[in-house]
């Protein structure tokens, strides 16, 4: 598995790396390795209260369309890949859950006891597999942490946006809410919901 992924590493990066470099000498005069076409950046009256262009970390004066083109791409491969990274992790977790308790299996061929819709065991469907959840502390603090950390944000982007108004601020923190509710259901579906695995009978 890690030989596979290393290989896909090395093909997108091999992909990557030639169309970032096309992209940033195609941007400046003259050929130059650079970001945009250089302009100097639009002054702006520091004493205003609104202030668009304050910023914490150094970027680009402009970014052009080549480069916007890449960054989009990269953006897109790491979506995927943080959720490919979720869903491994959600599967990870279900196989190291104990087995069902044995309060919660009958005695006669350990069928599971749990209390499921009526849709989920019918004549041609049953349970094969159920973890429960673990619902333990761990959990109870991670879920803890990440809603602190939604309602922080989220009260930063009210007292930004009712403030200063900075762009790349305002940008920053709502990127970080939203991977804090995100975060906030993987945790919760981790430790809070229980892994069932059905099988259905049917004729074709």
């Amino acid at each position: 598995m890690r030989r596979e992924t290393a290989l896909i590493v090395l093909l997108i990066a091999s992909v990557l790396l030639p169309m970032w470099y096309v992209a940033l000498t195609s941007g400046t005069p003259g050929s130059g390795i650079g970001l945009g076409v250089g302009a100097d950046p639009v002054p702006v009256d520091p004493g205003a209260e609104i202030d668009p262009t304050g910023k914490f970390l150094p970027t680009p004066v402009e970014v052009g369309p080549n480069q916007s083109g890449v960054i989009t791409w990269v953006a897109l491969l790491g979506t995927v890949a943080a959720m490919v990274g979720a869903t491994r992790f959600l599967d990870r977790l279900s196989h190291v859950r104990d087995s069902v308790a044995e309060s919660d299996v009958e005695a006669d061929g350990g069928t599971p006891v749990v209390t499921v819709p009526p849709y989920l065991q019918t004549d041609t469907r049953w349970i094969v597999d159920y973890w429960p959840a673990p619902a333990n502390r761990t959990g109870l603090l991670a879920l803890a942490g990440l809603s602190w950390s939604t309602v922080v944000f989220a009260v930063l982007v009210g007292l930004e946006t009712v403030g200063q108004a900075r762009n790349q601020f305002i940008g920053f923190y709502v990127g970080m809410l939203f991977l804090s509710l995100a975060a906030t259901v993987l945790v919760y579906a981790a430790f809070f919901v229980p892994s069932i695995t059905v099988a259905e009978r049917r004729d074709h």
